[in-house]
């Protein structure tokens, strides 16, 4: 009978600790997985940048992803088409200074629209006041490395495509 009590307690042990684990295992998907089924694991190793991304896996099927590396700003540019370009630098920054240099551009107005402790989601206004685009900002830290993302300016992005986008920059964790 003691071993059957034993063998029922370790039992008990054992899917305690399973659950456990499955449940961490869960919050860490949660966090930096992928956020739809439609989404690809992406890993980015260029210039330093070392990380791993969701992307949209219907803008990878239409579109070639391109990443370029500019030696000279050392900014990444990771481009899907021309509804989707992020581009990230490695800065010890933050968000206060990025919502200061957003409130701050001598050509638009921004409206935020959505903001977060980690980015900012704004609408750009020309100066009579009608809206331009969106854009989004963001911070992400990955193995103890600042990275700042953004939506490229060169492009103008829809409130649809700039979700996208912030959705694949909060995916950003620390390739296995």
């Amino acid at each position: 009978m003691k071993k059957l009590i034993i063998i029922f307690n370790c039992s008990l042990a054992l899917m305690f600790l399973q659950s456990c684990q499955r449940g961490k295992n869960a919050d860490n998907a949660g966090l930096n997985g992928p956020k739809s089924a439609n989404d690809s694991l992406f890993i980015i190793n260029e210039g330093g940048h070392d990380f791993a991304i969701y992307l949209p896996k219907d803008l990878m099927i239409e579109n070639h992803a391109e990443i370029r590396f500019n030696d000279a700003t050392g900014d990444m540019h990771l481009k899907i088409g021309d509804k989707f370009w992020i581009i990230t630098s490695q800065e010890a920054v933050e968000m206060d200074a990025i919502k200061k240099e957003v409130n701050e551009n001598m050509l638009f107005t921004s409206r935020v629209v959505e903001e977060s402790d980690n980015g900012i989601l704004y609408q750009r206004l020309l100066p009579d006041g009608k809206a331009y685009d969106y854009n989004y900002r963001g911070i992400a830290v990955v193995n103890g490395k600042t990275y700042v993302f953004r939506t490229s300016e060169e492009g103008e992005f829809s409130r649809e495509n700039v979700e996208l986008m912030k959705t694949a920059i909060e995916s950003v964790h620390h390739r296995s």
